[in-house]
């Protein structure tokens, strides 16, 4: 998919087969064909190299402008946050409060999720993902995807429906999934089109995957 050089070679999209050379990421461009709209460009991918902040970047002053503005917006969520716990009372907040520590902090908690609701994500889901799993559950069970009988659309819903309650459960932290079902899960986010939602349940689906087992606690 790419060649160990400075330069990257951009291929088709290919859910299953697709995949980063090793020690790279996979960048994706992923265009979506709807009922009403065929996807503008074909959905195409390229192995890039990881960007190596500390050895890679010498100058860190192009950034200042844009890292100010990060922060800066980090701090007017935390001011509304402790605004909206107060119920409209908050008279004042600190310098600990909105310092760069407590601004990476709070941008750690939004990045992983914290604040996805279980119906947000199901209305993402019927937005955004439900078709895309309709099609996969129908060619999986070989129903193909035209002309399905009743039957055959109350079976297949029934499978999307599952999929459904299994993202909108991500809301809550204390949600635990299989190896099997994390692997299922992240095939179809994989497939849909990336925004800031996918991406977070991915890195909650990731977060999973990294909590020690208790068989292996127990060794130590």
């Amino acid at each position: 998919m790419s060649n160990v050089s400075i330069a990257h070679t951009i291929t088709k999209f290919d859910a299953k087969l697709s995949q980063a050379l090793t020690g790279q990421r996979l960048a994706k461009c992923r265009y979506k064909t709807t009922a009403k709209q065929a996807a503008k460009y074909p959905s195409v991918c390229v192995s890039v190299p990881y960007i190596d902040v500390r050895n890679q970047v010498t100058d860190y002053s192009p950034l200042f402008p844009h890292i100010q503005a990060m922060l800066e917006n980090a701090q007017d969520g935390i001011i509304r946050s402790l605004y909206e716990s107060s119920d409209g009372t908050l008279s004042q907040v600190t310098d600990s409060d909105l310092s760069i520590s407590a601004c990476i902090s709070f941008m750690a908690a939004e990045n992983e999720g914290s604040r996805l609701t279980k119906e947000f994500i199901e209305s993402w889901f019927d937005i955004s993902v439900r078709d895309y799993v309709y099609a996969l559950v129908s060619e999986k069970l070989g129903y193909g995807t035209d002309d399905l009988t009743m039957e055959q659309d109350i079976t297949v819903c029934k499978h999307v429906n599952g999929y459904r309650g299994m993202y909108s459960a991500l809301a809550g932290g204390k949600t635990m999934y299989q190896p099997n079902q994390i692997a299922s899960l992240k095939r179809v986010l994989d497939i849909v089109d990336t925004d800031d939602t996918s991406t977070r349940l991915i890195n909650r689906l990731n977060k999973m995957l990294e909590t020690p087992k208790m068989e292996d606690l127990l060794e130590l």
